[in-house]
């Protein structure tokens, strides 16, 4: 009988498990939906998150944790407004976006090799720090920006209509199905 409710027990953490992950999709989703919307609120919102983040790390800061790493984190920050030039709107290859992803990873990595080595902080900690100071800005800038490929007014290529999207959408595109696409496009045909 153990065996069955261990088994259980996996299922039901594996059936949350997807649960909170579509949850996630499904916000994340609402969420660059209003983006589009309002662009000029989402970057002053941004860049508030920045100040905002700044102010958790001196507080991490005076709570002894690695003030190099502080400071990076921060500098990290500060580089990812680098892409409120040409907000909402991004090329997808620019020095600028790319050095940002690569910034992301590497501060992500940063931190985790810090708290691998001091395990004296609790887990909740070790996740508000991430989340606050390490993923905050860059997920924010992730869901709100355009691709330029995508930003073009409406223009028939074919049977194919491109139309503005951002990024999240632009990456999440592909995990739809292609019937699901086509009978979208016939609706919009009719109309």
């Amino acid at each position: 009988m153990v065996v069955f409710l261990d088994a259980l027990a996996t299922l039901g953490w594996a059936l949350g498990a997807a649960f909170v992950v579509f949850s996630i999709g499904c916000g994340l989703y609402v969420i660059s939906e209003w983006v589009e919307e309002y662009p000029r609120q989402t970057r002053k919102l941004i860049q508030c998150s920045v100040w905002l983040v700044d102010i958790v790390h001196v507080l991490a800061a005076l709570d002894r944790v690695s003030l190099w790493r502080v400071v990076a984190s921060m500098c990290a920050n500060h580089v990812y407004t680098l892409n409120f030039e040409t907000f909402p709107l991004v090329q997808t290859t620019s020095p600028v976006l790319l050095g940002s992803c690569a910034l992301t990873v590497g501060n992500h990595f940063m931190w985790f090799f810090y708290f691998v080595q001091n395990l004296q902080h609790p887990f909740g900690h070790v996740c508000a720090l991430m989340f606050f100071c390490v993923w905050l800005v860059p997920l924010a800038l992730f869901v709100s920006l355009t691709p330029v490929d995508a930003s073009l007014p409406s223009a028939r290529r074919g049977d194919e209509q491109r139309t503005r999207q951002n990024m999240f959408k632009t990456v999440f595109a592909r995990f739809r199905r292609p019937d699901d696409a086509r009978a979208r496009q016939q609706s919009l045909h009719s109309e």
